[in-house]
């Protein structure tokens, strides 16, 4: 017998089992399927546009948890992934305030409304859980232990490609556990790699004093084909922990082209092993207001990105500056901004000959210890024309009284010199 010579009633059964991506390509087949798959195409269009861009606290994870039960073909849908923890309310015990009672209340009917074995097939679908865990961690969900919610979060969803972790001064054990297991996941044709597809990842903490999770932004740093990767207010965490050695490091996915760290405190010698894996740095990007870390040695830390990197942002804040010493090994630079405090060895700044590479189209110094004299000095013999920088567009300042462009007349001095050197060769 033919699929087409099955009763309507049969075919609705099968295309309600049919996987999304699959689903439109059935519906082309021919009038009738286009028919019976209609609703079933318009219900995916709504679904992938509602859980698209999800964020999630442990209500929301549970709740999502019990729909992919009824639904298992949601988890495909989410592309960008927001975890926000929240260490004040970690289960659904104790909600403190009328609304999250309610929020319980509404999670609990949707509990009942949901049959166990399909909860626990979720957990075996995963191929990350094993076997005698998956009752401790079904009564773990249904409890609302975030911890456990987020893990399945990151294990159940596929096509990820933008993950945020918002910490909050507290350790999610059980997410570090599920990244070491991903990581060891074998890539199958069947059974694709979960977090496969991620390309950006954040781990960002609050603001204030309090405990960061010293061991979660390095695991999430070497997931396999991470491209862009941010960190935020992870105060300490090499220093703490990385130069008494307690923890083996993994390593930087070699994948990175975009490291972005704010207020992250991290000594050098951390980053010369976040970075000693990367071998295509396209930008790096060094902010840390409050932190009081300066870089030094930047030509060191980076040695595997001087072919590559194009931009380079380098900030202490308020915080003390160390000298970084000259960029012009960096043969693809072309954007700079670097603390001016950063430039200056024993009361003398380095001149820009010195420091920019040829390469270089715009390049700002920020803070205030610019003084009139070491401005004059920065700029000295950018009209000598051994020096060439053909690309040099802007040299600014940015400091109190706001962004100011300097050295004008030596940047035109540059263009001009090389257009003409360039004009008289041609001729």
């Amino acid at each position: 017998m033919s699929f087409f010579a099955l009763p309507n009633e049969l075919v609705y059964q099968i295309v309600q089992r049919v996987e999304p991506d699959d689903l439109i390509s059935f519906a082309r087949v021919n009038h009738r399927t286009r028919n019976v798959a209609a609703p079933f195409v318009k219900e995916h269009k709504e679904l992938r546009k509602k859980y698209n861009k999800i964020s999630l606290g442990h209500v929301a994870a549970a709740t999502l948890v019990y729909e992919m039960s009824a639904r298992p073909w949601i988890r495909l849908y989410p592309r960008y992934l927001e975890l926000k923890a929240n260490k004040d309310w970690k289960t659904f015990e104790n909600p403190g305030t009328k609304a999250k009672a309610c929020e319980v209340e509404g999670l609990t009917l949707k509990r009942s409304l949901t049959d166990q074995e399909d909860i626990r097939n979720l957990l075996q679908m995963t191929r990350l859980i094993p076997a005698h865990e998956l009752s401790e961690w079904r009564e773990e969900i249904e409890r609302g232990n975030e911890e456990f919610l987020f893990a399945f979060m990151l294990a159940c969803l596929p096509n990820v490609k933008r993950l945020i972790i918002r910490l909050d001064h507290e350790k999610l054990e059980h997410v570090k556990e599920i990244i070491r297991l991903i990581k060891q996941q074998p890539e199958s044709a069947h059974h694709p790699r979960a977090l496969s597809k991620l390309t950006d990842a954040r781990v960002l903490d609050k603001e204030g004093p309090g405990d960061c999770d010293l061991e979660l932004f390095p695991l999430v740093a070497s997931l396999p084909g991470v491209q862009s990767l941010h960190g935020r207010n992870l105060v300490g965490m090499y220093l703490n922990c990385y130069r008494d050695g307690w923890l083996t490091y993994p390593g930087a996915s070699p994948t990175i082209t975009h490291i972005h760290l704010e207020t992250c405190g991290m000594s050098v010698e951390g980053l010369e092993k976040l970075c000693n894996r990367i071998k295509g740095l396209k930008s790096f990007k060094y902010v840390a207001h409050r932190s009081g870390w300066g870089l030094q040695r930047v030509g060191d830390f980076l040695k595997n990105a001087r072919p590559t990197l194009e931009e380079l942002v380098l900030s202490t804040g308020s915080g003390p500056s160390r000298f970084i010493g000259t960029l012009r090994d960096f043969t693809a630079l072309k954007h700079l901004k670097v603390d001016s405090g950063m430039l200056i060895h024993k009361g003398n700044i380095m001149r820009a000959v010195l420091l920019l590479p040829r390469s270089i189209q715009t390049a700002t110094l920020t803070g205030n210890s610019l003084t009139p004299a070491l401005e004059e000095e920065f700029l000295a013999d950018l009209y000598r024309v051994q020096y060439h920088y053909r690309n040099l567009d802007r040299l600014s300042v940015d400091d109190s009284w706001g962004l100011r462009e300097i050295g004008k007349d030596r940047v035109r001095f540059q263009q001009e010199y090389h257009q003409q050197s360039w004009l008289k060769r041609y001729r």
